[in-house]
């Protein structure tokens, strides 16, 4: 006999797994601080990445000028902005990476914890039938 409560439990499971499970199983994989801590560090290796290259190109872009004027330049001057620019902008970044990631597990927790509901919902039917399916 089919049971009508424990099939639409199975659909909700089956439609979290294809929906969200691929993205919010692997989170629960880490504690809070070790997600949040690899966030961060993927977070200033890609800053770091990105701020190079976006440094790379702007020198590419003034070469002509920055060539012209080199003689006249502070360059120790113009190293620290540029070295004040890239700790702004890092700190910026990793604090968005880090509400990012912050959301992205409590999310998945949430979530987790609805699908360990429906799950322990089907494992109590089937002992309240005596493992009857």
């Amino acid at each position: 006999m089919i049971h009508n409560e424990r099939v639409r439990h199975m659909v909700k499971l089956q439609a979290f797994e294809d929906r969200k499970g691929k993205e919010y199983f692997p989170v629960l994989k880490y504690f809070r601080r070790d997600y949040v801590g690899l966030h961060l560090l993927k977070g200033f290796v890609s800053g770091t990445i990105a701020y190079g290259v976006c440094l790379l190109m702007w020198g590419l872009y003034y070469m002509e000028e920055l060539m012209a004027n080199i003689h006249t330049m502070d360059l120790a001057k113009f190293a620290v902005d540029v070295l004040l620019r890239y700790l702004a902008f890092l700190i910026v970044y990793l604090i968005c990476v880090f509400i990012y990631a912050e959301n992205k597990y409590s999310r998945a927790r949430k979530e987790i914890r609805a699908y360990n509901r429906h799950l322990k919902r089907i494992i109590n039917s089937f002992d309240l039938d005596g493992g009857e399916s």
